[in-house]
């Protein structure tokens, strides 16, 4: 090669490098500028960076990543998964995270008819088969027959969604009604109407929620119930972390004055955990305080609850849940009864099986098992619950 020839190749070497580098520059601020307008959830401009971004380097994952997200916003599902399916291809770890994320899009988009809408239509119907019925619609038993029977069970969840950007504000009824083939004394019905509104603040969600509960023991007026419940969630690429506070007024209709009068202000602090994996499935640890004031000093108490549950799909359209709850509870003054202070341990093992029928429709096997362990005999149960249910959502 002569030195004219040299020169030329070196020339031509320099440009490919700087032009190189220049790219690769600008690549950045592609991101760069794609990132800020994606904070501000301006997500049609991001898209135009995040695509201008991978004209230049095409083997960004994370680029991908966050054009994914700027088409789901945008509503372009197909497009969306695209490109998440791409970021996965270039950086296969991201995979359990992009699939959790892409079901999320598609459980989100399929509920987009009912958003729409502005309201939504869930419940439940069924049979359970209980081998000890007690009374507990507030979450402290307060009725033990020590007898098995069967029983209906229909729960109807309304919501109406008026308002979603940039404040989300919903109201919703509830209505449940149990009906026992023998121990009809022990059927059940309650209405719950509230309010919830909820903001986005990334990475956290705010929500706050009212709601009154008035429930029906056999016909009869039983308890009504005031709740608040305050709520924040820090939510992360494979986790979320969930702070809550629950305020709980109640009103036990039937209470008599005196040392058994269970009306009450009730508050529960609590903090729950969630680990996202691949192919849909999560983890969840959980800890919270109970600490009921009553008006009868037989149910003042405190209480703990430490929780695990996790859910595993098996198929595509069979999913398994189990859960454990451990509650310790301390009755904080001498019971008028049984002249000694109450002490409860309970545990709570569930099993559910849920096959998915179509995207309205699921079928759910359970079984519950309940250990109440307590200083007074009285006070002592198990129990068990077997349960067969249609879910519907619409």
């Amino acid at each position: 090669m002569n030195k004219k020839g040299l020169v030329l190749l070196l020339i031509v070497s320099g440009l490919l490098f700087f032009s190189g580098r220049a790219e690769a520059k600008s690549a950045e601020n592609y991101f760069s500028e794609g990132s800020s307008a994606f904070a501000q959830k301006n997500y049609r401009k991001a898209a135009r960076q995040f695509e201008k971004a991978i004209k230049v380097n095409p083997e960004d994952a994370n680029t991908y990543y966050y054009l994914g997200n700027c088409y789901f916003y945008l509503g372009n599902q197909q497009k969306a998964e695209e490109c998440l399916q791409e970021a996965v291809e270039l950086d296969p770890e991201l995979k359990g995270a992009i699939e959790v994320l892409i079901a999320e899009m598609r459980e989100k988009a399929s509920g987009e008819t009912a958003a729409e809408k502005k309201w939504a239509v869930s419940g439940t119907f069924g049979m359970e088969y209980d081998d000890n019925v007690v009374l507990n619609p507030s979450g402290v038993a307060t009725a033990i027959s020590d007898q098995e029977d069967w029983r209906g069970v229909f729960n109807l969840n309304l919501e109406y969604r008026p308002i979603k950007e940039p404040l989300e504000f919903t109201t919703f009824y509830k209505f449940y009604q149990s009906w026992h083939q023998k121990l009809t004394d022990y059927n059940l019905q309650g209405h719950t109407i509230g309010l919830r509104g909820s903001v986005k603040k990334e990475p956290w969600r705010f929500r706050l929620q009212y709601s009154y509960n008035y429930y029906y023991l056999a016909h009869n007026d039983y308890l009504a119930i005031h709740s608040i419940i305050p709520t924040a969630n820090f939510v992360q690429e494979d986790k979320l972390t969930q702070f809550y506070y629950q305020f709980q007024n109640k009103d036990y209709l039937q209470s008599v004055p005196g040392a058994t009068n269970q009306d009450a202000g009730n508050n529960i602090f609590g903090i729950n955990q969630y680990f996202f994996f691949k192919n849909n499935s999560y983890l969840k640890v959980g800890y919270s305080y109970e600490d009921n004031d009553a008006r009868g000093r037989n149910w003042d108490y405190g209480g703990h609850y430490l929780l695990l549950s996790g859910l595993c799909p098996l198929t595509e359209n069979l999913k398994l849940k189990l859960g454990f709850i451990y509650n310790p509870t301390r009755y904080k003054n001498v019971d008028s009864v049984y002249i000694q202070k109450r002490k409860d341990n309970e545990m709570t093992y569930n099993l559910t099986l849920t096959q998915k029928l179509n995207k309205s429709l699921n079928l759910s096997l359970g079984y519950t098992y309940i250990d109440q362990d307590s200083n007074i005999a009285n006070c002592n149960y198990q129990r068990s619950i077997y349960s067969l249910r249609t879910e519907f959502k619409f």
